[in-house]
């Protein structure tokens, strides 16, 4: 099978990865987040008084950056179904693994959940129920999107389609996100060792998804022919 070109879904996929990392830049530098758990409910509640707008705004954002995160996973997975052709699979590992990362909406929903209830009047232990959520969902959200590098990077190992450094870097992010998710096991304020690992892996996806992007951009329209990259060897 031959990669036909589709200079449009590349070019739309390059600008959707994009937009999610500064959408994700945006969620972790200027948008308010509620405190962390050792501040205790009340200061946590107060700060949702007065953040309200910006937290909601902030559930918003989330939202909409996995909605681009999911265009940009469908055009690149869309990419390599093209390049591997029929005999090909790595395409549907990094299309399942970017399915996963639609999880991330539910935590944004309960972010607003908790910003309304607080609003509403409640206050209390009972609060505690709805706290965290979001941010745990956004810990263990690193477990669809190491599926989504994994995949991707082995489907680009074969296809060529990005280059060498991007194929480490995805190899390498994905494990760093894989074990940074079992940060949810330690201290819940900062994870701990494995909270740093997770970092590490979420600074190697930003990365890569520029990289990654930029590539689809350049190359939109380039055809690659599956059987010549059917060798496994990576591409330079």
């Amino acid at each position: 099978m031959t990669d036909t070109p589709d200079p449009t879904l590349d070019r739309l996929g390059a600008v959707a990865g994009l937009v999610a990392v500064i959408l994700l830049l945006a969620l972790f530098t200027v948008l308010p987040s509620l405190p962390s758990p050792q501040h205790g409910i009340d200061e946590i509640a107060s700060s949702a008084r007065t953040n309200h707008d910006g937290l909601l705004g902030g559930a918003y954002v989330g939202a909409l950056f996995t909605a681009a995160l999911l265009v940009f996973g469908a055009c690149l997975s869309a990419r390599l179904r093209r390049a591997e052709g029929s005999a090909g699979g790595w395409w549907l590992v990094s299309l399942v693994g970017t399915a996963g990362v639609a999880a991330g909406i539910v935590g944004n929903a309960l972010t607003i959940t908790f910003v309304r209830a607080v609003g509403h009047g409640v206050d209390g232990d009972v609060l505690w129920l709805g706290y965290g959520t979001d941010h745990w969902l956004g810990v263990l959200i690193a477990v669809p999107l190491a599926v989504l590098l994994l995949g991707a990077g082995l489907g680009a190992r074969r296809t060529r389609i990005l280059p060498r450094w991007l194929v480490w870097l995805a190899l390498g992010g994905a494990a760093a996100l894989t074990v940074g998710g079992a940060s949810v096991v330690e201290n819940e304020v900062d994870g701990g060792m494995l909270g740093s690992v997770l970092v590490l892996g979420y600074v190697a996806l930003i990365v890569w998804i520029v990289g990654a992007s930029v590539t689809l951009w350049r190359r939109s329209g380039v055809r690659v022919d599956a059987p010549a990259v059917a060798t496994g060897t990576l591409a330079s």
